[in-house]
């Protein structure tokens, strides 16, 4: 099944049917690059954020919480060999992966040895704070096939949809598509059913059109909404 890809929290917050916890304190899973849309990447100065530049890399976003106020870490190592690199960056609040560099508050690009995983240690976060992991291929080549990830803390970790568990698996015909400004959303391809947000700008997955409209599909637990076909770039 599709991973999760890219999330719009105010859609994932209304229709996310499952959650995927371990409550031991950790969670491990493994996913893949390929096929996923890209993002402009946030440099980074291990455990920081620095800044937010044009290079597009494929990523993975996750949101979660975490059940206890404290200490976590994080780990991806990537599965490809020398010369690919899977990193992170933690984003506190929200993800707009056109404009992410104002909610990252922690990242780590470390693991550039051949069969040394990226390590992201010690990362206070708070619990019942939406938070959201980014695992990307950190590559100017972006042949990183994909990654194994850890992490554990003081609490336990609750990722709103675990790789494999998806309602709504991403159509084989769907297309990315920018939208650059961004868009107001709809919940039918007609303008009397516009709803309460807006859709970030970013790169999104567009499965179908109709008339004047086009469906994004959002997440595997998330309901798919419709935006106007002249906010595509």
């Amino acid at each position: 099944m599709k991973k999760l890809v890219v999330i719009l929290a105010a859609v994932v917050l209304a229709a996310l049917s499952s959650t995927f916890v371990v409550h031991a304190g950790s969670i491990a899973f493994s996913g893949t690059f390929t096929g996923d849309p890209t993002m402009p990447v946030v440099s980074i100065s291990t455990p920081n954020c620095t800044s937010q530049g044009a290079t597009p890399v494929r990523y993975d976003a996750y949101p979660f919480t975490v059940t206890a106020t404290g200490l976590y870490n994080f780990s991806a190592a990537s599965t490809g060999g020398a010369g690919t690199l899977a990193s992170i960056y933690i984003m506190n609040s929200g993800f707009n992966p056109a404009a992410a560099f104002g909610n990252c508050i922690a990242a780590s690009n470390n693991g550039f040895a051949p069969g040394t995983p990226t390590t992201l240690n010690n990362v206070n976060l708070t619990a019942g704070t939406p938070y959201y992991l980014v695992i990307f291929d950190d590559t100017f080549t972006q042949t990183t096939p994909g990654y194994n990830f850890n992490a554990n803390g003081v609490g336990d970790i609750v990722i709103a949809s675990a790789p494999g568990d998806c309602a709504d698996p991403l159509p084989a015909g769907a297309t990315i598509r920018n939208v650059p400004l961004g868009a107001p959303a709809y919940y039918a391809a007609d303008s009397g059913s516009l709803v309460n947000f807006t859709l970030p700008a970013g790169n999104w997955y567009v499965t179908q059109t109709s008339g004047e409209f086009a469906q994004v599909w959002i997440a595997c637990n998330a309901s798919r909404i419709w935006i106007p076909i002249t906010a595509l770039g």
